[in-house]
This record gives structure tokens, C-alpha cells and sequence, in this order.
């Protein structure tokens, strides 16, 4: 789960974001390769990124998806790492690059900031244990609820209707990052706008105000990362 800046709390980042010149991507425009020398990180200013894994052998997968004011490649603060995953444009939008060096400094010299830096690794942490150690985990249509919600928790916009997520994410995306066949979403997203927790509006979706509820309610069963942790 990236980093989301937000420029109250994180004065230091912002200021450097600001500085710095935004470039344009095109949908499908690779970022960065896993395995690439890292040595710079990035925040999105418009559209979204998805983050892959996979290598010759296999399909590449969509693990996350970071989107506008969030930081993703932070390995960069790391002189000499490697990209753990490859990170390409899932729409047409433009980021800032930042050099690494520079966003360790702000980080280790502004308290709120690396707190909840630290924050999100502690959640992407316990999710990996849990895959890791094969812990009980929850339904497909439980999973899928679960990333609809934070996506629309973490991008969404305050709509008439409800919350209004501007970001147009394929069936296959949302399956990679649910673990669950891209059939299964399309068969829950069908559900879903039949029974009118969601609305599709051009290349993008609505969630009602009862429908965060409902899925909320189906994705219930998934464990707060925050509490009861190992």
C-alpha cells in the first residue's frame, strides 16, 4: 500500500513534490523494471500505476495500484537496491521523480511523516505473514470487496451519489490484487451494479452510500491489520 502524501502533515515531501517538474506517462508506459537499479522514487500527480510482479516465466500479476499524491519505488532511498516489481502507467497521467537520497532525508527528519511511513510497511507486512504462513483467509467476492473498498477509501472523490472513483481499473487488475479469477470479479461487479452498490459512469465507477455498506458488509470477515497482529 503506497504512501500517501498529505502536504499538512508531510511539509517536508510536499515541498520537494512542488519543486519538482511533473512528466506525463502513457497508459502502458513502463516506469520501471523489476530488477532495475533503483536510485529515485516517484509520487503520481494524475491517474494510476499498477505495481507487477512476475518474471520470464510467468504472466506478470498486479500486486497494488498507487494513485495521485501517493509515493511508490520507495526502495530508491536505498543506494544500490533492486526493483522488487515493475511499476507501469495503468492509464495516461503524469508523476514526479524524486531523488531517493533527497526523500530518505525528509523522511528520517520529519516525525509524522516516517510514522506513518512505518505504518503502512506494518500493514503490508502482516498481509504478507498471513499469505505467508496460510492463515484462514476470506471468500473470492469477500476479497474483491475488500479491494473495492480501499480502493475507493484511498482515490475515491465525494460524489452527489455517493463516492466517485475517477480511475478506470481492468477485471484483470482487480482480480490480481483479490487473488481471485478475473470470471469471479466480473461475475461480483455485474451483481453489484444489478443490485445498485455500484453505478458505472463512463470508464469509472460510483459506490451509493448504502452500497459502501454493503460492501462493507461483505468484506467484514476480513481481520483489521491493525489490531491482533501476530
Amino acid at each position: 500500500m503506497p504512501l500517501r502524501i498529505e502536504p499538512v502533515r508531510d511539509r517536508k515531501l510536499h515541498r520537494l513534490i512542488k519543486a519538482a517538474p511533473a512528466r506525463a506517462v502513457r497508459k502502458g508506459q513502463v516506469i520501471f523494471r523489476q530488477g532495475d537499479t533503483a536510485g529515485v522514487v516517484h509520487v503520481l500527480d494524475t491517474g494510476h500505476v499498477c505495481l507487477k510482479l512476475g518474471g520470464a516465466a510467468e504472466p506478470a500479476r498486479t500486486v497494488a495500484v498507487a494513485g495521485p499524491a501517493e509515493l511508490f519505488g520507495e526502495e530508491g532511498m536505498v543506494p544500490g537496491s533492486l526493483r522488487p516489481y515493475s511499476a507501469i502507467a495503468g492509464e495516461r497521467g503524469a508523476l514526479v521523480t524524486l531523488d531517493g537520497s533527497t526523500v530518505r532525508a525528509a523522511l528520517r527528519t520529519s516525525q509524522h511523516t516516517l510514522t506513518a511511513y512505518l505504518e503502512v510497511k506494518e500493514r503490508d507486512l502482516y498481509v504478507l505473514r498471513r499469505a505467508a504462513t496460510g492463515s484462514p483467509g476470506a471468500s473470492a467476492r469477500e476479497r474483491i470487496a475488500v479491494v473495492i473498498l480501499d480502493l475507493v477509501e484511498r482515490l475515491g472523490e465525494p460524489d452527489a451519489e455517493g463516492i466517485w472513483l475517477p480511475h478506470w481499473f481492468t477485471h484483470k487488475e482487480l482480480a490480481d490484487m483479490a487473488g481471485a479469477h478475473r470470471s469471479t470479479v466480473t461475475t461480483c461487479l455485474n451483481d453489484w451494479i444489478w443490485r445498485g452498490v455500484l453505478e458505472t459512469r463512463g470508464r469509472s465507477l460510483v459506490v451509493s452510500g448504502s452500497g459502501l455498506a454493503t460492501l462493507r458488509g461483505v468484506g467484514e470477515a476480513r481481520p483489521d491489520p491493525g489490531q491482533g497482529a501476530p
